[in-house]
């Protein structure tokens, strides 16, 4: 019998939006040492640390809500699970993926699907590495707009969302004033935190 005691781990960027996947052996989480596994954007990285001798701890910046969240991954699930599958709390998308090369790379074609469906039934026509993006835009634009935090200086609230690849465009209804917010303005600015969002009439 052969015991296989490599591992490969995967999760998204919240920098660049691209899956990163990185190989670690159990042996390197002996003692009290971690794995840490980074994107080649060279931005964020996966962190795979010891809690206890029989758990570990997994932290990662989530694309979604940017905040950094950690899961608990126990040795058993590590040690004989196929593969592992973390997914942001606040919306289900699936963030990590841990286990045998295989069974990692299938969970995150499993979730690019689903991911899919999901933009798919709201509507939008693109995917790609901004298509977590662009929902994490849309809630947060639906949050303001349900708490009247949307508006333009003109004062209507009627606001058009046209969602592209690699932005999405807010436009005034009424006035015509409009906002472009690039896919990696979302991404790597405090988007999440926005408390209103204006819209203003060029000069």
């Amino acid at each position: 019998m052969v015991i296989n005691f490599n591992r490969t781990a995967a999760y998204r960027c919240p920098n660049c939006g691209e899956i990163s996947f990185g190989d670690f052996s159990l042996f390197e989480l002996s003692g009290t040492k971690g794995v840490s596994i980074q994107c080649k954007c060279g931005q964020s990285s996966l962190l795979i640390a010891p809690e206890n001798k029989n758990n570990f701890i997994v932290a990662v910046q989530c694309i979604v809500c940017d905040e950094t969240h950690k899961f608990s991954l126990p040795f058993q699930s590590l040690a004989k699970k196929d593969c592992t599958e973390f997914a942001c709390p606040n919306v289900m998308v699936g963030l990590v993926f841990i286990g045998g090369t295989e069974a990692v790379h299938s969970a995150v074609v499993r979730n690019e699907h689903y991911i899919e469906e999901v933009i798919a039934a709201c509507g939008l026509e693109h995917t790609g590495k901004n298509g977590v993006t662009m929902l994490k835009a849309l809630d947060k634009i639906q949050s303001l707009s349900d708490e009247e935090k949307l508006y333009c200086e003109c004062g209507s609230n009627m606001i058009d969302v046209e969602v592209r690849e690699d932005d999405l465009i807010l436009e005034c209804c009424l006035c015509g004033a409009s906002v472009t917010l690039t896919a990696d303005v979302i991404r790597n600015s405090d988007f999440t935190h926005l408390e209103q969002l204006v819209l203003k009439r060029k000069k």
